[in-house]
């Protein structure tokens, strides 16, 4: 079985299944001239604005479907309190099916969206969190002067193939430049913001009338993956830089489970095999993060911290009646460190109901 070598799949999982606010990795002089009274004022999409985006936008021949989608939906009660457990893809392709009837039913039925950061959460976080990234830049050395020369020019190349300038890419603390190339490549290959699932559901929330709010602070999940040790983010990178011609983002390595580097996928099956699993309902037992230094580090970031907060969060909010829905990336569902096998340990089960 083939899996992405490291690098990529901190770039590709982090922005599809774990962590939301990996979209706000931008690069920091363009954030940072954005006001505060700005992101106060986040407008949320409309169903009507999604919906017309998506009659423009061309769909991605890797996108259709032969099945009727069932993305995994669980459920967590008691006496008075009833969470439905949903977990997402934060940014999906056009044209990609994901929503049901049993979906719809339980948006209509709960007073209350709660997402990983609410857009307007996350954009006043982060805006206001700016100074510690930008102080963070000042007198670091450039990512590429970290690697051999080669590496370092195939870095910077990486950088301009993926739409980033060079400068404020190469001198980012390097988290964020890496998961800035890991949207960009997620855009280039046809997923959009505007089609994943938490702007959707807030724009649903948004024309009912119903609340939208956060289970965390966006910006303290970037602060905790800033402060991972960088020479372990290098010595993954060199690895897969090595491995790169450095040519075209499609002759990016995939590594095979002998550890041999081999060819990527052709982009469309490569982009969207994740996608059509997840909405299909399939949930993934295994580790999404490999056992190396930076994937036990990401995983304890990512995965591990969060979903054991996130655990007692929802054990808390059993005390209080209602109904919400709670839409976070479905990584969080799977794996050996998933919120569900967290909740057991707090005596709590969550009943899949689909």
């Amino acid at each position: 079985m083939k899996h992405l070598s490291m690098n990529l799949a901190l770039l590709t999982a982090s922005i599809g299944l774990v962590f939301a606010g990996s979209a706000y990795a931008q690069p920091v002089d363009d954030q940072y001239a954005a006001e505060a009274e700005a992101a106060e004022e986040v407008a949320i999409a409309t169903i009507a604005e999604v919906e017309a985006a998506l009659a423009e936008a061309a769909i991605p021949a890797g996108a259709k479907q032969d099945y009727q989608p069932n993305p995994a939906i669980w459920r967590l009660s008691d006496e008075d309190t009833t969470i439905y457990l949903f977990g997402t893809v934060h940014i999906l392709p056009p044209g990609l099916e994901w929503r049901t009837p049993q979906l719809e039913a339980i948006v209509e039925q709960v007073d209350e969206l709660v997402l990983e950061t609410s857009d307007k959460d996350a954009q006043t976080q982060m805006v206001e969190s700016m100074s510690k990234v930008v102080d963070a830049m000042v007198d670091r050395v450039p990512t590429s002067k970290k690697m051999s020369p080669q590496n370092g020019k195939k870095w910077l190349k990486l950088g301009i193939m993926t739409g980033n300038e060079p400068e404020v890419f190469d001198n980012m603390p390097l988290i964020m430049s890496m998961l800035g190339v890991g949207m960009s490549m997620s855009l280039m290959e046809g997923s959009m913001d505007e089609f994943g699932v938490e702007t959707v559901l807030s724009a649903q929330f948004e024309e009912l009338g119903k609340p939208v709010g956060s289970i965390e602070n966006a910006a303290e999940v970037m602060f905790a993956l800033m402060d991972i040790d960088e020479d372990i983010m290098i010595t993954a990178l060199e690895k897969d830089l090595d491995a790169w011609d450095g040519k075209a983002l499609e002759t990016l390595s995939f590594e095979s489970s002998d550890g041999a580097a081999e060819l990527a996928e052709p982009a469309g099956y490569a982009a969207f095999e994740m996608e059509h699993s997840w909405a299909k309902g399939e949930v993934v037992l295994e580790a999404m993060f490999d056992d190396s230094p930076l994937g036990l580090a990401m995983n304890k970031v990512l995965l591990e911290d969060r979903n054991r907060a996130w655990a007692q969060w929802l054990d808390n909010r059993l005390e209080k009646p209602g109904k919400i829905l709670l839409a976070v990336g479905a990584g969080h569902f799977e794996g050996p460190d998933s919120v569900l096998l967290m909740l057991e340990e707090r005596g709590l089960a969550a009943e899949r109901i689909n």
